[in-house]
């Protein structure tokens, strides 16, 4: 099916939707490429860290081994998606070889931020099991689109750059050539000067002129089919601003997302309250009725406890403090992940994942109160609590805000206030991913640690907690010069 597009030039863009078949072969292709990529990683590293080849473990594995083998594997995995994306402008090896490629739904390329959220709801497509609701959503919708496009505003479209001029020669066929080369060239990511701008604003109108008689005159031919094409290159071409990566990193931590912040202050305020409810809820509960907590710990941390030990007290010793990082960063960042991208369900899942780790948090500490372990817990949390717990909040709010879009939606269609909502609040994600990368490392090298006594941790704690709000505030950048995009 096709998708026409408003352009300026008066003829509409024809995008070629993709459909699912599409979309399951460059899927497949990636993952293919992924998995061989990652582990051919892990077995060039391995034979190099072991001296010879095998792919074992060793048994004295520690930073090094995790950091440099096992570290660099995971996210070949699963950053691959996000990575290629972006710099590709929105391919892959997957999609190049399926001839398609990621648009926005006005024809112009994918912005950065679009392929972001884009792909953290892969969460969401990815379930139940190898990307049922995603399959599903793309045979369904209108726009074969899965619920990562409805979120990042985009579009799967066919990308034929393989595609040949008919067999005609002549001066008009090849300014076509050499316009489809250019609109090539310049959608590979360089920034455009005047001269360029200029010049792929020349090719755009030549190339809508001729693609309009082509379509009254011969709208089966060959030449047809190639103008679309070219027209659609030097359409996406035309609508991308020049990026600067530097200056795109100031903008977003000094204006963007304190303006992010500002605005989902409601949903933050209501969020902690939910939170700090569950967490009372849930130390009430274990403490009325101590056999519940078997509803929210696991057996061996029940019976650690229940000797007079803390579960932590062993951690630095039987784990080591990469793995551990490793391990809690993983799950910190699946959590506000999933806290996010759970507000699809009309914010639901947000409130079910944030009021889960709300009670969880208080039936385990009204638990070990009740074996005179709390001081100890509450010690082992101080260094990396604060910024772990705001991190999950601040995830939450993000999510209600989406759901509260499909709630209560302020534009006349309902998937148009969820695409807005997803896009605003999904950069907020990307800063709690960068916090808690350290709070992954406070958590596997200085919290099981017991050198630290608690004084440091708690400078530790607030110290980071003050990073937090200063980054969220934009006063770390506040001072930057500020420079105006170019807009081709």
């Amino acid at each position: 099916m096709s998708l026409l597009v408003d352009s300026v030039s008066g003829v509409d863009v024809a995008l070629a939707v993709a459909g699912p078949g599409a979309r399951a072969f460059a899927f497949l292709i990636d993952f293919a490429f992924r998995a061989i990529l990652a582990l051919a990683w892990y077995a060039l590293a391995a034979s190099i860290y072991n001296r010879h080849l095998t792919l074992r473990p060793p048994d004295d594995a520690g930073a090094i081994w995790f950091t440099f083998v096992v570290g660099p594997a995971l996210v070949i995995f699963f950053l691959y998606h996000i990575v290629l994306e972006v710099l590709m402008r929105g391919r892959t090896p997957g999609k190049r070889l399926a001839s398609v490629v990621i648009v926005a739904r006005d024809g112009a390329t994918a912005g950065t931020g679009a392929l972001l959220v884009r792909n953290l709801f892969r969460v969401v497509d990815s379930l139940p099991l190898m990307y049922g609701v995603g399959l599903l959503s793309s045979i369904f919708s209108t726009d074969h689109v899965r619920i990562g496009d409805l979120a990042a505003g985009t579009l799967l479209v066919y990308d034929d750059r393989d595609a040949h001029l008919p067999t005609q020669s002549g001066e008009r066929a090849m300014l076509w050539a050499a316009a489809d080369e250019r609109a090539h060239r310049l959608g590979r990511g360089r920034a455009l000067d005047a001269a360029d701008a200029n010049q792929i604003v020349d090719d755009y109108r030549l190339l809508a002129h001729d693609l309009e008689r082509a379509r009254r005159r011969a709208p089966g031919s060959a030449e047809r089919e190639y103008l679309e094409g070219a027209y659609a290159r030097a359409h996406a071409t035309l609508y991308h601003g020049s990026w600067n990566a530097l200056a795109a990193f100031v903008s977003f931590f000094r204006d963007q997302l304190p303006a992010v912040v500002r605005w989902l202050q409601p949903y933050i305020l209501w969020v902690a309250l939910l939170f700090v409810v569950s967490v009372l809820t849930g130390g009430w509960m274990v403490h009325t009725y101590p056999a519940l907590i078997r509803l929210f710990a696991s057996p061996e941390l029940i019976a650690t406890v229940e000797r007079g030990e803390l579960w932590t007290h062993s951690l630095l010793n039987v784990v080591p403090s990469s793995v551990l990082s490793l391990q809690i960063l993983t799950n910190n960042i699946v959590v506000s992940v999933f806290a996010y991208c759970a507000g699809f369900l009309f914010g639901l899942g947000t409130f079910y994942i944030v009021g889960l780790n709300g009670l969880t948090l208080g039936a385990v500490f009204a638990f070990t109160a009740q074996h005179g372990l709390d001081g100890e817990l509450f010690e082992f949390v101080m260094a990396h609590g604060w910024v772990e717990i705001s991190a999950l909040c601040l995830s939450g709010a993000a999510g209600a805000a989406v759901g509260d879009a499909l709630i209560r939606p302020n534009t006349p269609r309902r998937a148009d206030a969820f695409r807005a909502a997803a896009l605003k609040s999904g950069k907020l994600l990307f800063a709690c991913a960068l916090l808690l990368v350290g709070t992954g490392l406070i958590e596997g090298y200085i919290s099981p640690d017991p050198r630290f006594n608690f004084t440091m941790r708690v400078c530790i704690g607030v110290g980071y907690w003050i990073f937090m709000l200063a980054l969220l505030r934009g006063w770390l950048f506040h001072g930057a010069r500020r420079t105006e995009p170019v807009v081709t």
